[in-house]
């Protein structure tokens, strides 16, 4: 079964991003893993940037002078990984124009698993 039918709705998504935001607190990814359950074998990547609404992945973030250029893409395999939270929330505060969740990516032999931790707007 594919990932995007294994996930939980948009919504449940953008509620379980609200209710189990890691912001401010800092865990090892060896603990992120036993609080979400995830089964042995599966590796943290990174983090990536998600559009909710689109079900979509940021995958290419260029800024110059005049210009922020983005590519979004349908599955986290393609999407742009980043090491820390850090330099992912820089790049998430940058895009304005969307609702954005930051989550953990995490791989495992046959599907990816995202967990969101941050997200950009309140509902």
């Amino acid at each position: 079964m594919g990932q995007a039918k294994q996930r939980e709705s948009r919504e449940e998504r953008i509620k379980q991003a609200q209710d189990q935001k890691l912001e401010g607190e800092r865990i090892s990814i060896e603990e992120a893993k036993k609080r979400l359950n995830l089964p042995e074998g599966n590796e943290f990547r990174g983090y990536v940037i998600n559009l909710p609404d689109r079900d979509e992945f940021l995958s290419t973030f260029d800024e110059t002078e005049d210009l922020i250029n983005t590519a979004y893409a349908k599955i986290p395999d393609l999407a742009r990984v980043f090491h820390s939270i850090e330099s992912a929330v820089e790049v998430a505060e940058e895009i304005t124009k969307h609702k954005l969740l930051i989550c953990l990516l995490f791989e495992s032999d046959k599907q990816y698993f995202t967990q969101p931790v941050w997200a950009n707007f309140d509902e």
